[in-house]
């Protein structure tokens, strides 16, 4: 329950804010994020706290929102908590120098071993190029993947997942491995993330 994560009176005034809208949008969910100080302190990396971009909360919100209006409904957000507090700690085991980074093998690696995704080379090579910087550490550049990057990276990864099953069970009546997607339909699932 999200309690275990939030401090009551966080808690306490989140709940009202849902009981107030019965939903939120990004926008709110954003302020939430940034302004909460028990979630401002349990999602904080070496550099400070995270800033939680209003797209990256729109991609959360969007990977969660089963209606398809838009909003997160409380249960949601429950279930958002529990999503983020799992990675973070997933993170932290894998950031073993506790620089607020992971490397890109290690990235392969919870890709592969965690979240049991059979990538390909070239996907990995996508993920990387799409998710990663290239800093320099220790005198020499590595590619490292920053907490938020590794959020986004996990959100999409889930939510394409779950649309291609959805599509692959509907028209093959099991887990086939493939799927045939309109444009149209196409446009929606990537777009809405």
């Amino acid at each position: 329950m999200i309690i275990t994560y939030l401090s009551f009176l966080s808690y306490l005034s989140i709940a009202c804010l849902f009981q107030r809208r019965q939903a939120i949008q990004a926008e709110d969910l954003c302020n939430i994020m940034n302004n909460c100080h028990t979630i401002r302190n349990f999602f904080r990396c070496h550099e400070g706290f995270i800033h939680w971009s209003r797209e990256l909360c729109s991609i959360m919100l969007s990977m969660l929102d089963r209606s398809g209006d838009g909003f997160m409904q409380w249960n949601e957000f429950q279930e958002l908590q529990q999503c983020l507090v799992q990675w973070y700690q997933m993170f932290k085991q894998f950031d073993h120098d506790g620089s607020g980074y992971i490397e890109a093998n290690e990235l392969v690696n919870i890709v592969r071993t965690q979240f049991k995704y059979n990538l390909t080379p070239q996907s990995i090579e996508t993920l990387l190029k799409r998710y990663s910087r290239v800093i320099m550490w220790g005198g020499q550049e590595k590619c490292l993947i920053a907490f938020d990057d590794f959020v986004s990276v996990s959100v999409r990864l889930r939510a394409y997942t779950d649309a291609f099953r959805k599509r692959d069970q509907l028209q093959n009546g099991g887990d086939s491995g493939t799927c045939t997607f309109a444009y149209d339909d196409f446009i929606r699932c990537v777009m809405c993330l």
